[in-house]
């Protein structure tokens, strides 16, 4: 652990990166090719620069003294976008715990804004279009197998409250937002009428999902048939959930034939439907780069891939499902998809308050709901995804 804060704005990043992976690996960790590094043997190269984080690469320069001998690391520097809802410090216990089972990337050291993590060697995000695809890579069973080896392995019981919790704290920084001298801002936040309309939909999610006044979904299981009730048991199981499985958080590697998850700020014990949910609905926020373009008619899992998508993910979970029990599981899982989809919204408005990136996360909630979350409405209130 090292007390460093790192300034992304100021002159002498690299100087202030290299410092940290020399405290942390060499100093600390007992590298000594990492001891020994200087600043003009290393190459810093920022390899993403999202709302959340900064990631920067950290290795030797090729041809250096080093190469060879200190392995190149992530330095991940937390943005302050992520500040008012990630909590920090549960990451990082939780990223060590992943770590420690080896699940995800190796955890290397914590500073104060930021952690070092092993470079994913040989790796790389998938495409947004590769989240659908079953040929001649099957990218969509490779995810699936994946998700489930980590709610299988990952028994990491949280001591966050919840996902109703969560939603309600950020509904409440919502309603504190307003935007007094940005005409602009405040006519879009008017344009999307947040408070009370997004409780109302919660409120009729918490009667349709597990909740405390669902009996975590206990009431849900009468009344439905057998089918019903085995596709709710199945998906209403809480384990440890990513919660945001878009694109860039999935990682493959030709060599090994498979994908690792990584970026781990929004997980928590959920329901395994919510995590599944989420994900299908990160294909069409993945393909928002392909054409600047938010289509969930286009993007959104078919029926069919759906089916095929979930019967991997039980399969790999040694749970075998008929027919009948995955038709149930497509309806359910719409209704999560609703839930996930107004969580982004919610999430939206809180970012648009307090984060201090320029990004126009108005226009983007208004985007993912009116285009998102209200076609999901539309499509549960019929017979389902088109």
């Amino acid at each position: 652990v090292d007390d460093a804060v790192v300034d992304v704005a100021a002159a002498g990043l690299e100087e202030q990166l290299v410092g940290i992976c020399r405290r942390i690996l060499g100093q600390s960790g007992g590298d000594a090719a990492w001891a020994a590094a200087e600043i003009a043997d290393m190459d810093v190269v920022q390899v993403s620069g999202g709302i959340t984080n900064m990631l920067y690469r950290v290795a030797p320069k090729p041809g250096a003294q080093l190469n060879g001998k200190a392995r190149p690391v992530l330095a991940r520097v937390f943005g302050q976008a992520g500040d008012v809802v990630c909590d920090r410090r549960r990451e990082n216990i939780v990223v060590a715990k992943l770590s420690k089972i080896g699940f995800g990337p190796k955890l290397l050291g914590i500073f104060g804004n930021g952690r070092l993590e092993e470079w994913l060697e040989g790796r790389r995000p998938l495409e947004p279009l590769e989240m659908l695809q079953v040929e001649p890579l099957d990218f969509q069973t490779m995810t699936a197998k994946r998700l489930a080896e980590m709610h299988k392995r990952c028994l990491l019981p949280g001591d966050e409250a919840g996902i109703w919790v969560q939603l309600r704290e950020w509904v409440a920084l919502g309603k504190q937002v307003s935007f007094a001298r940005d005409a602009e801002k405040a006519a879009k936040l008017a344009k999307l009428n947040p408070f009370p309309r997004f409780e109302e939909h919660l409120n009729e999610l918490e009667a349709m999902l597990p909740s405390a006044r669902t009996d975590a979904g206990q009431m849900l299981l009468e009344g439905v048939t057998a089918s019903g009730r085995r596709a709710r048991e199945l998906l209403f199981e809480e384990k440890f959930c990513h919660l945001d499985l878009l694109s860039g958080n999935i990682m493959y590697s030709e060599v090994a034939g498979d994908v690792e998850f990584i970026d781990f700020e929004y997980a928590m014990m959920s329901c395994v439907g919510l995590d599944i949910a989420n994900h299908f609905n990160a294909v069409p926020e993945s393909c928002l780069i392909l054409e600047n373009t938010f289509d969930v008619e286009r993007y959104y899992p078919s029926q069919a891939l759906q089916r095929r998508w979930v019967t991997a993910y039980f399969t790999a979970r040694d749970i075998d499902l008929d027919e009948d029990v995955v038709d149930e599981m497509l309806k359910v899982l719409l209704d999560f998809t609703m839930l996930a989809e107004l969580r982004w919204v919610i999430w939206s408005v809180v970012q648009a308050g307090y984060s201090p990136v320029d990004f126009d996360y108005l226009d983007y909630g208004i985007m993912r709901f009116e285009q998102g979350y209200m076609k999901y409405r539309t499509w549960r209130e019929g017979a389902g995804r088109p």
